[in-house]
């Protein structure tokens, strides 16, 4: 990574001011820091870091006869950063909506019926999930998941097409891009707008917007988004748990071979001295051991096994997409229910409503009596009607 732009990056989004001066030698940054940062890195108001030509192929610079990379560790690990990007000019117009859904939405138990076509701003979270399962051996993965936070719905595919165009936009540099830096506090709410650092000034009042100052928003939308990394850990660790069963398996017939041999001599030894009564009485203690040891044994195999997934947010993008609201009314029997489906400007298809049940997203799905969604795998067990959590 070069030195030059990862500090101006770290540091602006800090609040410093930042001032490149290019020279015969190399580069000049001028940092100007504030009170908070100046104690905690040990720095003055205003400081020069020189950058000589021909560095910046690794992060080292020494500053004040100090490594101030390494002084820098802290802010750039720090957690609870994500990042915010808006695309105002990204639009993609549905001609057809009843044709555009009619082909991509099925309601197994009902109908739906178009009742309004509107644009409007939707705000996305972008999760990279760290999953990490745990048995007797190690594996860990990275999920990305995304979540309207508007609407609940589930826009499938988005984190491809988002680094597609952050690609052709430039890294967000393009017209179409409003790159911003938020900081949040550790309990997961949204700060006081105050304590946003604008990272550009053109179209910060929108980004702004983006993050919002509800400070319900981040923590419900984050559980949602955590509940999509739950089913995507599902797939991701298919085969792990496949081989983790498989060796259990192997285990299990090993030990009760083994426990069923030697509770088989037991047996033997006691028939042929049936007439003492003293070596019938050890021969069943003998036999009730080997069973308790059996048991036991059998535990530590699963407990040896046994899978743990944690799941653990690395890092976030809030995105704010222009997209069209296709308003729709679901219908079964009598009972009829107003839902709001977007399309995805990026994806260019409906986002996917979630079943109340298993959480997975679905375009196609039955509707309980009172119009919950529900996937096929779990109709017509509601939980919602039923009192449970889903």
């Amino acid at each position: 990574m070069e030195i030059r732009s990862f500090l101006t990056g770290l540091l602006t989004r800090h609040d410093c001011l930042v001032e490149a001066t290019e020279a015969a030698d190399g580069t000049s940054l001028r940092v100007l820091f504030p009170p908070e940062l100046q104690e905690s890195l040990q720095v003055g108001e205003l400081e020069v870091f020189e950058l000589p030509r021909g560095e910046g192929r690794t992060l080292s610079l020494v500053h004040n006869g100090r490594d101030f990379i390494e002084a820098l560790a802290p802010l750039a690990l720090a957690s609870g950063l994500y990042s915010a990007l808006s695309f105002p000019g990204l639009t993609f117009p549905v001609a057809d909506p009843e044709g555009f859904l009619a082909s991509r939405l099925t309601v197994q138990n009902g109908i739906w019926r178009l009742r309004e076509v509107r644009s409007e701003n939707c705000g996305y979270l972008v999760v990279n999930f760290c999953l990490t399962a745990t048995a007797d051996t190690r594996s860990e993965r990275l999920a990305t998941v995304a979540v309207n936070a508007r609407t609940g719905t589930i826009p499938l595919g988005l984190a491809a097409a988002l680094s597609d165009l952050w690609e052709r936009e430039n890294g967000g540099r393009g017209p179409a891009a409003v790159s911003k830096a938020f900081s949040i506090r550790k309990e997961g709410k949204t700060p006081p707008i105050g304590t946003i650092a604008h990272s550009r000034e053109a179209g910060g009042k929108q980004a702004q917007d983006a993050g919002g100052d509800d400070e319900t928003v981040l923590p419900r939308v984050l559980a949602a988004a955590r509940r999509q990394a739950a089913l995507a850990a599902g797939e991701v660790f298919r085969e792990f748990r496949t081989n983790l069963n498989r060796r259990l398996a192997r285990d299990l017939t090993r030990l009760q071979g083994y426990y069923r041999t030697l509770a088989g001599e037991i047996e033997k030894r006691r028939r042929r001295k049936g007439h003492d009564p003293e070596e019938q009485e050890r021969a069943l203690s003998r036999l009730e051991a080997t069973k308790a040891d059996y048991l036991k044994k059998i535990r530590d195999a699963r407990d040896k096994y046994a899978l743990e997934i944690l799941i653990e947010p690395v890092n976030a993008l809030w995105v704010e997409l222009p997209v069209t609201i296709l308003e729709i009314a679901l219908q079964r029997r009598k009972e009829t229910r107003l839902f709001a489906l977007p399309v995805n400007p990026l994806t260019r298809r409906p986002e996917s409503p979630v079943c109340v049940r298993c959480q997975a997203p679905v375009l196609n799905f039955h509707l309980c009596d009172a119009l919950h969604i529900l996937c096929p795998a779990c109709f017509p067990h509601c939980p919602v009607c039923n009192g449970k959590s889903p």
